[in-house]
């Protein structure tokens, strides 16, 4: 059976089942093009990406569309760094099978299969639809399991709006920082208290979940979400698990400006952060007054100079906890602090545990309370991108250097 979404004239193909041919595995193809309507054939120069689409009764299907539009329009215009030709294929599903409609507009339709019948597929990604919070029952045993299996299986889930919902019930959002329409924070945080809710974020990335708010951009979300699916982010998990979102944006822009103040003196600091630094040396390092350099630092990230350093410091123990055997107090000092004792009494304070206690826990204890001036730049589990991309690109000058243990 082909399902067929019609809007206004503008027809969006559904793979499912997968049409085969004599002598192609299920697994294999052929499928066809949602973009041109003709067979696809999977081998050299040709890489088939799978997209699951999770709908109900009453949900918005045109935020979904919308979504999927601009993903393939990018797609279309804009090379990969493979010399393979991306394609995108669609399964669409709904709790139990058959037609779905939206709230929004009688032109748009949709039939579906059911999620408790349907064999999964490979997937890479997963989008949950949006819908009033009315239209969200909460999901029976057989949908939560059946999430469970889709979501280990795809490379990123992205839940627009409400479909937030979906996925917390399945608990796979535990401690993670997510965001949701502004008129469901309160529902949010009172059903699912161990997630992270940014009220303020367009959207929101914490690993391979995604989330959205009203205040979605969806251009910048499928830019997001196409450099995610080509692999340009870096395989480096650390990377991939780091929160982002667009309300970040001194250091998103910042941090991607070799010429500004900030990122001057953030790189020349990670050189030597081992050393006892001060603002009248980065003022020194940069030719500028300390006076003019902390109210231009300020202006740029929105954290005074002194205050970002002891933070970035705290960052970086907090990450060799995890990655080398080092005794803390070795990490404090290789990170520029006094000792472990001055260690542990800034990790209380901003990450509200001590650094064993973190260590032996692996990052699994409660972190739900993060200083807010430190969480707003970092999520205590990974580092965020705009420090990995620096940690790329520091040349340790000690063999000691904490740096080295970081860029493995």
């Amino acid at each position: 059976m082909m399902t067929l979404l019609s809007i206004t004239g503008v027809n969006y193909t559904d793979l499912s089942p997968l049409k085969q041919r004599p002598n192609m595995n299920t697994n294999g193809g052929p499928l066809w093009s949602a973009q041109t309507n003709k067979p696809l054939l999977s081998g050299p120069g040709v890489d088939i990406r799978q997209i699951m689409i999770l709908t109900y009764t009453d949900c918005f299907l045109g935020d979904v569309v919308k979504l999927l539009e601009m993903l393939t329009s990018l797609n279309s215009s804009r090379p990969g760094l493979s010399a393979e030709k991306i394609e995108y294929v669609t399964h669409i599903y709904s709790l139990y099978g058959g037609s779905v409609s939206s709230p929004a507009t009688a032109l748009m339709n949709m039939e579906t299969q059911a999620m408790q019948i349907s064999r999964p597929l490979d997937i890479d990604m997963l989008i949950i639809a949006h819908g009033s919070l009315e239209a969200i029952s909460p999901p029976p045993d057989s949908t939560v399991n059946w999430l469970r299996t889709i979501c280990s299986q795809s490379r990123c889930v992205v839940a627009l709006g409400a479909g937030i919902f979906l996925l917390a019930a399945t608990g796979l959002l535990h401690q993670r920082t997510v965001t949701t329409y502004s008129s469901l924070v309160s529902r949010l945080i009172a059903g699912y208290p161990t997630l992270r809710v940014k009220k303020s974020a367009d959207f929101q990335r914490d690993g391979k979940f995604y989330t959205t708010s009203e205040r979605i951009n969806i251009k910048e979300m499928a830019q997001l979400l196409l450099l995610s699916d080509r692999g340009e982010n870096g395989n480096d998990s650390r990377r991939v698990e780091s929160s982002v979102s667009t309300d970040l944006c001194p250091l998103n822009s910042v941090f991607t400006r070799p010429q500004s103040i900030a990122y001057r003196v953030t790189f020349w600091w990670l050189t030597h952060i081992d050393q006892d630094l001060n603002m009248a040396q980065s003022a020194d390092f940069l030719a500028m007054s300390e006076r003019s350099f902390r109210r231009h630092f300020k202006l740029q990230t929105g954290y005074s100079p002194s205050v970002f350093l002891l933070l970035l410091r705290l960052e970086l123990c907090r990450q060799a906890l995890i990655d080398s055997d080092l005794p803390i107090d070795k990490i404090a000092r290789r990170c520029g602090l006094l000792d472990g004792q001055q260690l542990a009494r800034i990790f209380r304070r901003f990450i509200g545990t001590s650094p064993h206690q973190y260590r032996e826990t692996n990052r699994q204890e409660n972190l739900a309370a993060l200083h807010p001036a430190y969480g707003d730049l970092f999520n205590a589990r990974a580092l965020p991108e705009w420090l990995s991309r620096f940690l790329t690109r520091v040349s340790p000058e000690k063999k000691q250097s904490i740096l080295i243990y970081l860029q493995r």
